[in-house]
């Protein structure tokens, strides 16, 4: 958010944009979005494509600070479309419509795209486990948005049921976010009964190989998480919560269960049923690899981006 690094950040794109001038500029995630629109202003003839992966803080944040900060983009976001050559690339409808309020053109220079795409023969389908006590995961960044401190909540709702299950938590703080979960809350959560915090893990397939249910209880923001894509893949069930991206993907009752955000209860009753459910795990995870290979893999993400740049390029 410092004001004097993004201009210097935007000089030196404007200077390389000149320099190599390309066709078509893509733009991913919102602080490219936001500088590299403003750079691409200066190069009149490069055709600009704008990939939002999700509102992220400007979604799920609650303040007037967040609520500003949204305005200003979206708004400078429209106008960026407004350039003849350029596309706008989305993760989910939602995302899309929220957009459209604020004027950004949505109709046929815009596309909802489904996440970045996943190898399906790098995440193999995982044959179900048959151990005794079930293992619950969550992949992701350690901030409050991401809904980890609902899901421990459930774990010690879970624990007064006498639920026998533990979850594992992979992911690692966001350094520089606002909403990064302090070293210390994760290091308290770490020595609760159940609750085991790994870190950042360089191969996911790891987790799954080990884990039978994917859990991830997002408050907002997302465009289509990664994490539940490669869980899919790898053919395990997956609880998310009512958000943009992720009830788009997991259809409640097929590839897995969806609760509505911050609610520890209804988390911890959907862990349960799957927990104690070995069938319908594996049932709700052959459907969520299933749903991957039919439109989320990396071979319909490259197919649909190269219809976008040869229109453009058509213009």
């Amino acid at each position: 958010m410092n004001p004097f690094a993004a201009l210097v950040v935007l000089w030196r794109l404007i200077v390389a944009l000149r320099r190599e001038r390309p066709d078509i500029v893509h733009f991913l995630a919102l602080k490219p979005i936001l500088v590299g629109g403003l750079a691409a202003l200066f190069v009149p003839k490069v055709a600009t494509v704008f990939h939002l992966t999700g509102l992220g803080y400007l979604a799920a944040g609650k303040t007037r600070k967040a609520a500003l900060v949204r305005n200003l983009f979206l708004r400078l976001l429209a106008l960026y479309l407004k350039r003849r050559k350029s596309w706008l690339i989305v993760e989910n409808p939602d995302d899309l419509a929220t957009a459209g309020r604020f004027g950004v053109p949505t109709g046929n220079r815009a596309s909802v795209l489904g996440g970045a795409g996943i190898d399906p023969l790098h995440f193999i389908a995982l044959a179900p486990k048959e151990h005794t006590m079930p293992r619950a995961a969550f992949v992701g960044r350690m901030v409050w948005s991401k809904g980890v401190d609902v899901l421990i909540e459930a774990m010690d709702e879970l624990a007064k049921r006498g639920v026998d299950l533990e979850v594992d938590l992979f992911g690692a703080p966001d350094i520089g976010n606002p909403r990064a979960i302090h070293t210390a809350t994760l290091r308290q959560w770490n020595q609760r009964p159940g609750v085991k915090l790994h870190g950042a893990t360089s191969d996911v397939r790891r987790v799954w190989r080990v884990a039978d249910i994917a859990v991830f209880p997002s408050r907002g923001g997302e465009g289509l998480p990664r994490s539940l894509l490669e869980a899919a893949a790898c053919a395990r069930a997956l609880i998310v919560t009512d958000v943009p991206g992720c009830r788009h993907f997991v259809r409640h009752g097929i590839e897995g269960l969806v609760v509505p955000p911050e609610d520890s209860a209804a988390l911890a009753g959907a862990i349960e049923k799957l927990a104690l459910d070995p069938e319908l795990r594996r049932r709700m995870g052959r459907a969520a690899r299933q749903r991957v290979l039919d439109g989320y893999t990396e071979r319909h993400v490259r197919q649909a981006i190269t219809e976008i740049y040869a229109t453009l390029l058509a213009v």
